[in-house]
C-alpha cells in the first residue's frame, strides 16, 4: 500500500530533521527521491536538461553548505521545487537568457492533457484533443503554469501564489477565470462537462 501524501511528508520532515542534526545520508535520500520530481519540475521552466541538473546539483551541495540553516520544513517537496525554479530562474539571469523572476510566467509552456487509456473513447480522444488546442490558443503561459501548479502538483493557492510571486488573491482569480473561460469554451452539454472535469482532474498533465 502506498503512502498518502502525508505521510510522505511527515517521512521526509524526519529524513530532514536528520539532515540539520548533522546525518549528511539523510539528505542523500531525500536526492534520490526528489531527482526526477525535480527534474521533470525544472524542465517545466528549461529546455536544457544540463542546466537543470547542474542547477539540481547546486541546490544540495548549497544545503550540504549551509546545513540547510538549521531550519524547520513543514513542506520538503514545495520548498525543494520552488528551490529548483528559483536556481534555473537564477543561473538563466546570470547568462541573460531569460527574464525577471516577476515576469516567469511569459515562460513558454507546452501543455499536455491525458486521461486513462480505460475511459478514453474515439469521441472522448477527439474531445481531449480540442480541449489541448484550446487550452494552447486561449491560455497565456501564466495560466497554463498556474493550471500545473494546482492540478498536476496539488500545491495549495498559497503555495501557488508564492511560487509565482503574486498574490493568493490574484492566483484564487486567475485560477477561477481559467477555468470558467476554458469550461465555457469547451461547451455546456453534461457530456462535455464530464470530458473537461475528468481531464482537469487528470495527474498526467505535463508542461515542457
Amino acid at each position: 500500500m502506498s503512502m498518502s501524501g502525508s505521510t510522505k511528508n511527515d517521512s521526509y520532515k524526519d529524513i530532514w530533521q536528520k539532515f540539520i542534526d548533522g546525518d549528511r545520508e539523510a539528505l542523500s535520500a531525500l536526492y534520490f527521491d526528489f531527482f526526477d520530481v525535480l527534474l521533470n519540475f525544472g524542465m517545466k521552466y528549461s529546455s536544457d536538461r544540463y542546466l537543470v541538473e547542474d542547477c539540481i546539483q547546486n541546490i544540495f551541495v548549497d544545503l550540504i553548505r549551509n546545513k540547510g540553516n538549521g531550519k524547520q520544513i513543514n513542506n520538503i517537496k514545495f520548498f525543494l521545487l520552488k528551490s529548483i525554479k528559483n536556481q534555473i530562474l537564477y543561473q538563466q539571469r546570470k547568462t541573460q537568457k531569460l527574464i525577471p523572476v516577476a515576469e516567469s510566467g511569459t515562460i513558454n509552456f507546452n501543455i499536455t492533457y491525458s486521461i486513462e487509456h480505460t475511459v478514453i473513447s474515439k469521441d472522448t480522444e477527439e474531445t481531449r484533443d480540442r480541449f489541448l488546442n484550446m487550452v494552447k490558443e486561449n491560455l497565456t503561459n501564466k495560466q497554463k503554469e498556474a493550471l500545473y501548479l494546482r492540478f498536476n502538483c496539488g500545491f495549495e493557492y498559497a503555495q501557488i501564489s508564492e511560487l509565482m510571486n503574486i498574490s493568493v488573491e490574484s492566483c484564487r482569480t486567475l485560477l477561477y477565470r481559467t477555468i470558467k473561460s476554458l469550461k465555457e469554451k469547451f461547451g455546456n452539454s453534461e457530456y462535455s462537462n464530464l470530458v473537461f472535469f475528468m481531464l482537469m482532474r487528470s495527474r498526467n498533465i505535463s508542461f515542457s
